[in-house]
């Protein structure tokens, strides 16, 4: 679990950020930052009133018993162990329409589109010496029939020199320039020299993504090939059940006949309908082994033939602090 937050970068401050955008996108209010004790500051938020399709992200919010609308959090640290207040996961509804806004974004219009997808970020000199870009990319995984196996979002970025560009292999060094680095307002000087130079290496930045997406695949596989694993364990432990209960039903099941003795009061129509029961049963046990055999290729058909998908999403033109850049920009 934590392996997977650490690969996903599935922070608290992470989804935090996701719900804040999305809730900004909608025009609804935003989450309002409280102190609660036992809890670090900045990780617990009172949820604003939300109506038409965003009240169901209301549910749940009462307490029990005291019917008290309580905070959240999207700390799982935070919410251990205690009722007042309530854990907003990434399945939960307010991420999910949160998450859904922000995928519709990446594929809206320039006229009725509402976020900026290209960044200007200045960085120490002592962390970059040379003009760099990071592009932030959707990458899609889908097996058999086109069925999504996987989605996350992928950084690749390098060095953007006037005539050339240079992949930055190190995801870790990619990721440490967008941490550290801060946006700034680009002068029009700056910003069309930089969109020179991407012009000039677009195919070999686009190259880099597809690399990188290419490095995350292999990364993925066994993840993929585990999740294939449990999902045919699931359903065979789930049918396994569904096949033990029936027998145990048809053993614990009177025989029509010995209800006529041990039961005199029962009618004919009764002991017609118990006759049907235990013949449905009989019928539903016999279809289990051949159910359990087509949900198992059913599932190695699904991630068979990975297929990556990958789109551009945001573009990040990292500069370092100081004038060196500025006369070649």
């Amino acid at each position: 679990m934590l392996e997977t937050q650490k690969d996903f970068h599935l922070t608290p401050e992470r989804v935090y950020a996701a719900v804040k955008t999305g809730l900004e996108l909608d025009k609804r209010p935003p989450l309002k930052p409280i102190e609660l004790k036992g809890a670090p500051s900045g990780t617990v938020f009172e949820m604003p009133t939300l109506a038409g399709s965003w009240s169901r992200c209301m549910e749940g919010l009462r307490h029990p018993y005291t019917e008290k609308l309580r905070p959240i959090t999207f700390d799982h640290q935070v919410a251990k162990g205690r009722d007042d207040v309530v854990l907003v996961h990434l399945n939960h509804r307010l991420v999910q329409m949160c998450l859904r806004l922000m995928r519709a974004e990446v594929w809206a219009q320039s006229d009725v589109k509402k976020m900026h997808r290209v960044d200007v970020r200045i960085l120490p000199a002592s962390e970059l010496v040379e003009l760099a870009v990071a592009v932030v990319s959707r990458l899609v995984v889908t097996g058999g029939k086109h069925h999504r196996l996987h989605e996350e979002l992928t950084v690749a970025g390098g060095y953007m020199k006037d005539n050339s560009f240079s992949r930055e292999a190190r995801v870790t060094q990619v990721n440490g320039w967008l941490e550290k680095a801060t946006t700034i307002q680009a002068g029009e000087r700056l910003f069309e020299g930089l969109k020179r130079r991407f012009e000039k290496n677009q195919d070999s930045i686009l190259q880099a993504v597809e690399a990188r997406s290419r490095d995350r695949l292999e990364n993925l596989e066994s993840t993929l090939e585990n999740r294939k694993q449990q999902e045919i364990e699931n359903i065979t432990t789930v049918l396994d059940e569904l096949e033990r209960a029936i027998k145990q039903e048809l053993l614990k099941a009177t025989e029509p006949e010995q209800l006529l003795f041990k039961f005199p009061e029962y009618s004919d129509e009764e002991r017609t309908q118990v006759r049907r029961d235990n013949e449905a049963l009989k019928m539903r046990l016999a279809r289990i082994p051949e159910e359990k055999e087509q949900e198992i290729i059913a599932i190695r058909q699904r991630y068979e033939g990975y297929a990556v998908r990958t789109f551009p999403v945001a573009l990040i033109f990292l500069v370092p602090d100081g004038h060196a850049w500025r006369a070649n920009a």
